[in-house]
């Protein structure tokens, strides 16, 4: 698999890493499994953050024996000192390690958060001082807003970057990932999938993989099988074939641009709406998995918790994506109660 430099970090990593989210979704054996089939795989970034839950205990307990072989990434989404410097703290003890090898600030994507963080009390107060203590030994940013970024990365802070970035989310490659390259600012792509979205995702990381300024892409894998098969795609040919071109133009027929990438961030509803699955349902979860038992009692019950909707617009809010949710809720929830009558009237014909 080939290797890249990760900007002025000066770390040599392999081209595919480790995203750190799925695995708070399975047991913890499972999960250190995982991780472990990825450092015998090579792989060498492993990538999480505080607000993952159990996410960095796992990582910490999987690669404790090798912890000098790998490098290690979190993030802190506090925009105070005080508390990012807690935070840090505990994801040092979860991940069972001295220091950080990239640690990131979470999320930034509007100009209120980064004129927070970098005032009076901010939290980049913390990470200065974390790092002139050796705790941290590189500064990052993520964010979903690659216009804000690029203004960010203009001030020349931070080493690296995070981005999302896809056949459906182009826009970063207009302004950020050059400027990046031109400042030697490392490039950390996540969301190659779309959120689980894309139909094929042997396509959307060869799509990434073979973009010239992406150093690292960090895919969000849940299972052994998942791992060997990323593995082998970052290992072959990244040139799309006639067939990937199709099932990139299907999908950006079929998807558009408002889909729900399953980030989370609109969540917690006041209400307790599942916001994301009822987005995503009808056009992912039902179309990849058809009607299992059990399926028709979750959506009667996620549909009527979306009827207690009360428009309260938080939701929309926090989208990165500046999703029209507030419209889009009802209209997914009629499409489902549709379907589900349908469905129970083929059983009752049946």
């Amino acid at each position: 698999m080939k290797e890249a430099i990760l900007g002025r970090t000066g770390l040599k990593v392999k081209v595919l890493g480790f995203g750190g989210i799925p695995i708070q979704r399975v047991s913890e054996e499972e999960a250190i499994s995982v991780v472990r089939r990825c450092y015998e795989l090579g792989i060498n970034f492993y990538d999480t953050a505080r607000g993952y839950t159990n996410s960095e205990d796992r990582i910490g307990k999987a690669l404790e024996d090798v912890r000098d072989e790998v490098y290690i990434a979190t993030k802190s989404g506090r925009r105070t000192a005080e508390e990012l410097y807690a935070e840090l703290g505990t994801s040092l003890e979860n991940l069972r390690t001295d220091y950080i090898d990239v640690y990131q600030l979470h999320n930034v994507s509007s100009v209120e958060a980064w004129e927070q963080i970098k005032g009076p009390g901010g939290a980049i107060e913390a990470v200065y001082k974390a790092y002139d203590e050796g705790r941290i030994r590189h500064i990052g940013i993520t964010s979903h807003n690659p216009e804000l970024l690029a203004e960010i990365v203009k001030e020349d802070i931070f080493e690296t970057i995070m981005i999302p970035y896809n056949y459906l989310t182009p826009k970063p490659e207009e302004e950020l990932l050059p400027l990046c390259q031109e400042m030697n600012v490392g490039i950390i792509t996540m969301k190659p999938f779309g959120g689980g979205a894309f139909s094929n995702v042997n396509t959307a990381l060869k799509f990434v993989l073979g973009k010239e300024n992406v150093d690292i892409i960090i895919p969000g894998m849940m299972t052994v099988s998942e791992v060997e098969e990323n593995f082998q795609v970052a290992s072959g040919s990244h040139g799309l074939t006639e067939e990937d071109l199709g099932l990139i133009k299907e999908d950006k027929v079929e998807l558009g641009s408002e889909f729900c990438r399953a980030c989370n961030y609109c969540q917690p509803c006041p209400q307790g709406i599942p916001i994301t699955f009822v987005l995503r349902a009808e056009s992912q979860f039902l179309k990849r998995m058809g009607w299992r038992p059990g399926t028709e009692e979750r959506f009667a019950e996620v549909i009527e918790k979306a009827s207690t909707c009360v428009q309260c617009g938080e939701c929309e809010g926090r989208c990165p994506y500046h999703l029209p949710i507030m419209e889009l809720l009802p209209e997914k929830t009629a499409s489902l109660a549709r379907l589900l009558k349908a469905r129970q009237a083929s059983i009752t014909v049946t």
